[in-house]
């Protein structure tokens, strides 16, 4: 994996338009593109496009004393945002992936040999307080990030046909007037906040209580990872009915058990692995029987094989 600086730091800016401003450049094993147009305050547009030739890593930093409405829009590749303390979040083909975010550090991590496509729309709390009034934008976006939340993703969903978005992401859309750009951009936000009120609505809020049930089952996978761990393991140790087990997650992460678990195996291994730990050693700690079947699952999930973590040690 190569590491790439941020775009602010490795590119060239030039003007596309009186509206939009595009960095672009060269940085490592890839080619980027970014294009930004400021709406209002505390509202921005950018489109990216990146290709790389080699799985790569860019480092990034989201500044700011208020809190961030991320949508992102995966029009196409793969790539995954990880913060230092070793949660990640995947933008798949077609997707839109809503998060919340305040300051702090990360990676950007793409996929090789593939065009990264996006378009995110980045909205402040007050613009959008400003925007839909106190008390909807409280309830857009809960209750305050934790102390060990650098981003909370909301929502995962495939992307639904719109016109604003077809119209945004097309390159004609420079040959548009201001006004015409922002009344597109503003107006696919809007329909954007409509359907997470409606996914919104739907939810059962979790009390306190659920969400302290739901800190003790996050340590006690962190702690037994190298046990069998399945939903019904969980469960009976936990005290909870698979149901709840899947709302918990499902409401609070976006994904399932399952999958939050392999995220954790993951992450691990890869500390293992970089620490200097053998393959074999990394797969009984994670819960797997076989080396072979840790390294199956942790190329699939990072594009890369243990033995590029940890060098020239083998099995």
């Amino acid at each position: 994996m190569r590491e790439l600086s941020s775009p602010a730091r490795a590119s060239q800016e030039t003007s596309v338009s009186s509206n939009w401003t595009q960095f672009e450049g060269a940085a490592g094993t890839g080619t980027f593109q970014v294009e930004r147009l400021d709406c209002e305050a505390g509202f921005t547009v950018i489109k990216s496009q990146m290709t790389a030739h080699k799985i790569c890593a860019e480092l990034c930093q989201h500044e700011g004393a208020e809190r961030m409405l991320v949508i992102a829009f995966a029009l196409s590749g793969q790539s995954e945002f990880r913060c230092p303390k070793g949660r990640e979040m995947k933008f798949q083909p077609n997707q839109a992936t809503v998060s919340i975010f305040r300051e702090g550090q990360g990676q950007r991590v793409y996929a090789a040999d593939t065009p990264i496509q996006q378009l995110r729309l980045v909205v402040t709390e007050s613009a959008l307080a400003r925007f839909i009034g106190p008390q909807r934008c409280q309830g857009l976006l809960g209750s305050a990030l934790g102390p060990h939340e650098s981003f909370r993703q909301v929502a995962c969903c495939d992307i639904n046909p719109s016109e604003h978005l077809r119209r945004l992401k097309s390159p004609s859309i420079h040959q548009e007037d201001g006004l015409t750009q922002r009344i597109h951009a503003l107006s696919l936000l809007s329909e954007q906040l409509q359907a997470l009120e409606v996914t919104s609505s739907r939810q059962a809020k979790l009390t306190a209580r659920d969400l302290d049930t739901l800190d003790r089952i996050d340590l006690f996978m962190q702690s037994n990872l190298d046990k069998p761990l399945n939903n019904a393991y969980l469960c009976t140790a936990m005290g909870v009915s698979e149901y709840r087990l899947k709302e918990y997650f499902r409401q609070v992460h976006g994904i399932s058990p399952g999958r939050y678990l392999l995220e954790l195996r993951m992450t691990r291994a890869r500390e293992l692995l970089a620490a200097g730990y053998r393959v074999s050693e990394v797969a009984y700690k994670v819960g797997y029987q076989h080396p072979n079947n840790l390294t199956a699952a942790f190329t699939r999930h990072f594009g890369h094989t243990p033995k590029s973590v940890c060098g020239n040690r083998v099995v």
